[in-house]
């Protein structure tokens, strides 16, 4: 009997072990179906729901990883422009580098129209930039303080509020500020006859105005208003044109709120659009476009090298800790 029990037990310990094994993979070890490669070389983790991704315009050697490091809600979708340049055939790229991050964003809703997420950011590369919505120019802020809940509702928004450039009388395209020789100027003369190829069925505003820099979050609901045809028709237009890409990009960069449903002027106060947007509720906002400790408009547009261990308080940069 003792004989017995002890061989019943040398063959249940093997069983034991392997149930044991078995276990500690399904728990602790990622499954096949929730990796994916980030421009086809690196195992990302596992994204929470409901699903997100920022779609990033970028160019080979910009330093993306600060996406993965700050916001792990997002899978990043990183565009490398110029990849062809490179010989890089593994990066998500545009069909020609044209047209700047216009390309980048046409490009992405054109590919994934019908498997796309139920969020999507769409930004510029670097993490700080000179029109970001943080009083440092930092980019991580924006995105985490960004409420779903309220992009949910509206669909489209911009990820800047203050009105400082784009609000809320950006291009007069029916009666071009004569006095303007920059490209502000520039796309102003371009942008009637653009519209009408862009929007066929519309009227030529008299004013166009949008919070500047070209990022913004868009639900999947929202893009599926168009159709395919219609996001395909602005990137030929983007890939056809002979403007020049700073002038037909920034000619979508203030196309983007009419392509998502929104007013010629889209520029609701900058106080209530913190408070929806970011749930910045309690800030002190002397003029309808603008806020205390927010935004400082930057003398130049190249953030200093180092920044923000290095720069602030020199050449009209604000000085560390301004808005605390």
């Amino acid at each position: 009997m003792i004989r017995a029990l002890s061989q019943s037990r040398s063959r249940t310990r093997p069983l034991l072990i392997l149930l044991a094994l078995a276990i500690f993979i399904y728990l602790f070890l990622p499954s096949p179906a929730s990796q994916f490669s980030l421009n086809g070389s690196h195992p990302a983790k596992d994204y929470p729901l409901p699903s997100r991704e920022i779609v990033v315009a970028a160019v080979k050697h910009d330093s993306v990883a600060w996406i993965e490091k700050y916001l792990p809600e997002w899978r990043p979708r990183i565009y490398i422009a110029n990849a062809a340049d490179y010989g890089d055939k593994r990066s998500l790229t545009v069909p020609r580098n044209k047209g700047r991050e216009a390309n980048v964003y046409l490009t992405y809703i054109i590919d994934n129209y019908h498997n796309l997420p139920d969020y999507m950011v769409f930004i510029h590369s670097l993490r700080y930039q000179w029109h970001n919505e943080d009083p440092m120019y930092d980019g991580v802020p924006p995105i985490r303080n960004l409420r779903l809940s309220y992009l949910e509702k509206a669909g489209f928004l911009p990820l800047r509020c203050s009105w400082t450039l784009g609000c809320p009388a950006e291009l007069k395209p029916t009666n071009p500020y004569a006095h303007r020789v920059d490209d502000r100027f520039h796309t102003e003369e371009a942008y009637a006859e653009a519209f009408v190829v862009l929007f066929p069925n519309m009227t030529v505003p008299s004013v166009v105005g949008s919070p500047c820099g070209g990022q913004f979050a868009l639900t999947r609901d929202k893009v599926h208003e168009r159709p395919l045809s219609d996001y395909r028709r602005y990137r030929d237009w983007l890939m056809e044109t002979e403007l020049t890409d700073n002038i037909s990009g920034r000619i979508l960069e203030y196309s983007w709120h009419i392509i998502f449903g929104k007013e010629y002027v889209n520029c609701p106060p900058a106080q209530e659009c913190f408070c929806n947007v970011f749930g910045l509720c309690n800030l002190k906002c002397p003029t309808k476009g603008e806020c205390e400790k927010r935004y400082h408009l930057p003398q130049v547009a190249t953030i200093p090298k180092g920044w923000p261990e290095v720069g602030p308080g020199r050449d009209g940069w604000p000085v560390a800790g301004w808005a605390d």
